[in-house]
């Protein structure tokens, strides 16, 4: 049997699969059951408060969100994986876009965030989960603005 050849925009096709955040956040087997702990030999058991890991961009936003959960886990390959979720608290649907920018221990920024554009429906969820593309990922920003063009 004689194995297939990648194309350049096949093997870059693939790689960035992996750069896409998952629009459902469901516990998966890979995460490793420490919570809160992001860094290396953080031993710490209490769940620690990502809540100043959010930023809501617009404040037009502010009135018309919930956020149920907020969350950061080391995944089994060592990456860094965030979980938000927002709940739309009005009758009207929202269009929304958010990013996730991770920092290494030194704050310096590992990634050029990418808006990711989504619609909650009226009264409806959102769980956006994103995964690092680096180890040295121990800290994150989770950005959510009003989609633009709406």
């Amino acid at each position: 049997m004689r194995a297939g050849k990648l194309t350049l925009p096949a093997i870059l096709g693939l790689g960035t699969l992996g750069l896409l955040p998952l629009a459902a956040a469901q516990p998966s087997d890979d995460m490793v059951n420490t919570p809160g702990a992001i860094s290396e030999g953080n031993t710490d058991t209490d769940q620690r408060d990502y809540r100043n890991n959010l930023d809501i961009v617009d404040d037009v936003l502010k009135p018309k969100l919930d956020l149920t959960h907020i969350d950061a886990q080391r995944s089994r390959n060592n990456l860094l994986v965030v979980t938000l979720g927002v709940s739309n608290k009005t009758g009207h649907k929202v269009d929304l876009e958010v990013e996730t920018v991770y920092r290494d221990k030194s704050g310096n920024e590992l990634n050029t965030g990418s808006w990711i554009p989504f619609t909650l429906q009226p009264h409806g969820d959102l769980n956006y989960r994103s995964s690092s593309i680096s180890e040295a990922a121990v800290d994150f920003l989770i950005r959510v603005r009003k989609a633009r063009g709406h």
